[in-house]
């Protein structure tokens, strides 16, 4: 049903508008400096303080994903008893070693248009870098305290959080009405144009973009195949890692040798996503269900005034609605 699909839309969505708004208030209250002034401030300085900084980059991850998953648990307790193995905390029946490998063999088969656009921009530049590129891209040494920054900013900390909340919480929800593949195109597009620090016009953002897109598809979709968050956290954090020297061409050069051998594989992959998003009439739902992502993705950014409230009003349909399916349930289980 139509009305499921978008009541599933409106719980995600509000989750994710109503939580990082109220993460932004509780960082300015309690005096939290932004990410963008630290990062602004650690460029302005000959050498940067990293320990304070990856200090800042982690209360504010602390807060922003209390007030995502906290609630998006909760809920998901309230209407089925959800518990962790529901959000990929679990094996699923594999080794820890095979779960590893698929995501780093996924790196290479989705992530290296990045790469190469990385490397593009080191010799050509494509237009302004964000600022944490910029970070990386000046910082001499790459001392230990540069590494635990990244630890934290890039392949370790965020990461996981990340896919805990965009794979773990919002496809599996989605998954409930869409399917798999439907969720998977829905969370991948909405959480690339979730990037605003590429929203300019310049070569670099656009490219930056587009090349996101068969990464975020890629998360999804070693965890919709495997069930388990490591492998999609194994892939989010190999694409944070960022290199310089010799292992800016090694890298490319590798991945591609990767692409080349496992052709088959993600041929067979890729067919089997369109095969499956264009069976029983699921396009027109999932294109409307993402371009309502992006629309309240973006909007938040820029009119938050404007969508907070319908963001919060949409959460309160959504709640309402999984009480009333609750008692019908509750009552047809007494029965």
């Amino acid at each position: 049903m139509l009305m499921r699909k978008f009541i599933a839309l409106l719980e995600v969505l509000g989750v994710f508008v109503v939580g990082n708004y109220l993460a932004q208030r509780i960082c300015l209250s309690l005096g939290v400096k932004s990410l963008g002034a630290g990062i602004q401030s650690a460029l302005a300085s000959t050498k940067p303080d990293f320990g304070t900084l990856s200090l800042l980059w982690l209360q504010t991850l602390c807060v922003q994903y209390a007030c995502l998953l906290a609630p998006a648990f909760a809920i998901g307790w309230w209407r089925r008893r959800f518990g962790p193995a529901h959000y990929g905390f679990t094996r699923a029946g594999k080794s820890v070693w095979s779960l590893v490998m698929i995501g780093l063999v996924a790196f290479a088969l989705v992530a290296w248009p990045s790469r190469m656009l990385w490397l593009a921009n080191r010799f050509v530049p494509l237009g302004p870098q964000p600022a944490i590129w910029a970070l990386i891209g000046r910082t001499q040494s790459w001392a230990p305290s540069f590494w635990i920054f990244l630890a934290v900013s890039s392949f370790a900390v965020t990461p996981f959080l990340e896919e805990l909340f965009y794979r773990g919480y919002c496809q599996t929800r989605l998954e409930e009405e869409f399917g798999g593949v439907g969720a998977i195109v829905i969370v991948a597009l909405f959480m690339t144009l979730g990037h605003s620090q590429y929203h300019h016009w310049s070569a670099l953002s656009i490219g930056q973009i587009v090349s996101l897109v068969p990464i975020t598809l890629g998360f999804g979709y070693v965890f919709w195949r495997t069930r388990s968050i490591l492998p999609a956290v194994i892939l989010h954090g190999a694409v944070n890692v960022p290199t310089k020297g010799l292992y800016d061409f090694l890298l490319p050069a590798t991945m591609i040798a990767v692409l080349v051998l496992f052709r088959r594989s993600w041929w067979r992959a890729t067919w089997e996503l369109c095969l499956e998003l264009a069976a029983d009439g699921r396009t027109a739902p999932v294109l409307g269900g993402t371009l309502f992502a992006i629309a309240m993705t973006i909007g938040f950014e820029s009119a938050p005034g404007i969508f907070v409230p319908l963001a919060s009003f949409g959460l309160g349909i959504a709640i309402i609605a999984a009480a009333r399916d609750h008692r019908l349930q509750a009552k047809q289980g007494g029965a």
